[in-house]
Parts: C-alpha cells; sequence; structure tokens
C-alpha cells in the first residue's frame, strides 16, 4: 500500500480507529485465554533492552505537558494585549505545572529506577527486578533538586528558542493544541491510575511463576497494592502520539515522521513491559487502548487532528 492510500485511509479517523479498535480487541481475546502461558514463554528479567524502557520510558507523557506549558509560557509573554497580572498568572501558572510533571511524572521515578539498576547489578540480580509500584532508594535533597532544576532549565531554554520562531498565527493555533493535548494527556493518565489503584492485579514478576494469584483482566480485585493492569508505561508511550500536533500544518512529512516514529514507541514500549515480566499481554494492551480512546474522543469533540492526513492525500 503506498503513501497516498494510507493518507486516504487515515485521513477518516473513524476508520483508523476501528482498525485500531479490532487489533486491540484481537489481542485482548488472545490475553484472554493465554496471558499467562504468553508471559511465562517471554519473561525475561535480564533483558537489558527492556530494562532500559523501563527505566528511563516514562517521558512522553509529562514531555507532552510540559511541552504545552511552554506554550502558554511563550503566548503570555508575547501577548502584549493582555494585562500583566493576567500575562505573569499565565507563566507562572505553566511553568508550575511543567516543573511539577518533570519531577513527580517523570524524575522522581526514573531516578529511583536508575538506582535499582546499580543496586541490581551489586547484588546479582537481573536488571528488571526494580520494584515498578515504588521502593526506599533515593538520593539526597540537594541531588533530587539539581538534577531537576538543570533538566528543567535546558528544557525552558531550548522549548522557548523553538517557540520564539513561531509567527503569532502558528503560536495561536498551538495554544489550542497545548491546551487540547495537556487535558487529554491529565485524562488519561489519571483514568489508567485510578483503574491500576482499584483492579489490584498482580504483575507477572510478583507471581514468580506461580499462578496462585493469577486473575484475568476482566476480573477486578480491589485496592490491594498490586497495580499491573492497565500498564502505567504504555500509558506514557502513548501520550507522544499528540506530538505530531505540535509540528506545523504546513509540515506534512514531519508530521508524518513524528506519527509513525510514535507509534513505533508505543509498540516497543508495549512489547518490552510484556518481555520483562511486569505486565501480561492484556494489561500492556489495556494502557495503549484506554488512552488512545480518550485522545479520540476529545479530538473529535474538538474537531482536531495528530496528522493532515487529507492534505498528504492530495499530494
Amino acid at each position: 500500500m503506498n503513501n497516498h492510500k494510507v493518507a486516504r485511509f487515515m485521513a477518516s479517523p473513524a476508520k483508523a480507529f476501528g482498525l485500531a479498535s479490532g487489533i486491540i480487541i484481537l489481542l485482548l481475546l488472545i490475553g484472554t485465554f493465554w496471558d499467562w502461558p504468553i508471559s511465562q514463554a517471554v519473561i525475561n528479567q535480564n533483558s537489558w533492552f527492556s530494562a532500559i524502557f523501563q527505566d528511563f520510558g516514562l517521558w512522553p507523557i509529562p514531555f507532552i505537558v510540559m511541552l504545552s506549558c511552554m506554550v502558554i509560557v511563550q503566548y503570555g509573554y508575547r501577548n502584549r494585549e493582555q494585562p500583566g497580572f493576567i500575562r505573569l498568572l499565565e507563566i507562572f501558572g505553566a511553568l508550575c505545572l511543567a516543573g511539577w510533571q518533570l519531577w513527580f511524572n517523570y524524575l522522581k521515578t526514573t531516578i529511583y529506577y536508575a538506582l535499582t539498576i546499580q543496586d541490581d547489578l551489586r547484588r546479582g540480580a537481573p536488571i528488571g527486578t526494580a520494584n515498578s509500584d515504588g521502593g526506599n532508594l533515593h538520593l539526597s535533597w540537594a541531588g533530587n533538586f539539581w538534577i531537576w532544576i538543570i533538566v528543567f532549565v535546558v528544557f525552558i531554554a531550548i522549548s522557548q528558542a523553538w517557540l520564539s520562531r513561531k509567527n503569532d498565527q502558528k503560536l495561536n493555533r498551538l495554544v489550542k493544541v497545548a491546551i487540547v493535548a495537556a487535558f487529554a494527556c491529565i485524562v488519561a493518565n489519571d483514568a489508567v491510575t485510578a483503574m491500576k489503584n482499584y483492579w489490584g492485579r498482580w504483575r507477572p514478576y510478583e507471581l514468580a511463576g506461580n499462578p496462585m494469584h493469577f486473575t484475568p483482566w476482566y476480573h477486578p480485585n480491589g485496592m490491594n497494592t498490586h497495580m499491573s493492569f492497565p500498564s502505567g508505561h504504555t500509558t506514557a508511550a502513548a501520550g507522544l502520539m499528540l506530538l505530531a500536533m505540535f509540528v506545523d500544518r504546513d509540515h506534512y512529512r514531519a508530521q508524518q515522521w513524528v506519527f509513525w516514529c510514535s507509534l513505533a514507541y508505543c509498540v516497543i514500549m508495549w512489547a518490552t513491559r510484556i518481555r520483562i515480566g511486569a505486565h501480561f499481554l492484556t494489561d500492556a494492551t489495556s494502557g495503549l487502548w484506554i488512552v488512545w480512546l480518550a485522545f479520540y474522543i476529545i479530538l473529535s469533540i474538538t474537531h482536531m487532528h495528530l496528522v493532515e492526513w487529507n492534505e498528504i492525500a492530495k499530494e
């Protein structure tokens, strides 16, 4: 199938969503009957590739929210028609939300994961044995602060340099994109977090080959500190699909490139979560599905598109 046929197909959100839905349903049906044997067949907690995605791959949703905040910062700085205190509130509020996202939704967990690699290597344990639901390894307050401030300052500098080159028309469009994208990410992430806490499903590595506490994906157990369903990592990965919206609408090839690379990242994250034993097939699949469903609904309501497939089809 050539690029124009793909673009014509993707230009219909209902068709694209229908195809994704069919694939998701098929995977859920497979997992309904074979979650346990699939997990036992592929699990490898010594997979470095999977461990890298586990330890450092949570960045997409925080990144999208932070990028959205940076758009608001640039808008507040540039829009001289608004009262000064409104502009100040926009800039201050956006910086606070971006900084919180960086620390609470990415660095806090990532630093813990990075420290567990060192601890696992020191103990001779598999590198994928990090407790996905938290632990007591941490840096000092000063160490955490300096990592956070350096990453935050670099992100602000790069994003504002990029946004400063946008004319007012493009920036105004990005403001709408930022509001929709941030809202979609927060809604999807909160929904998955609530489900993880309520479902109480044991992770494959927690079961250690013993199916005594194994439950199918459709069977919620209530809050019991186990949080395998749905996958938070695939939830985060799915957020990257929104990045294509931030590409200028007249750069059609760039939109496509960002879209397909984002989709590839989602698939790789999905596979690595099963491989490292942190999730069953249905956990990882549901994480993608819930986020994509939220995005589809929100973008349909707002009449926005990830990629201008109609224009690509005309080329």
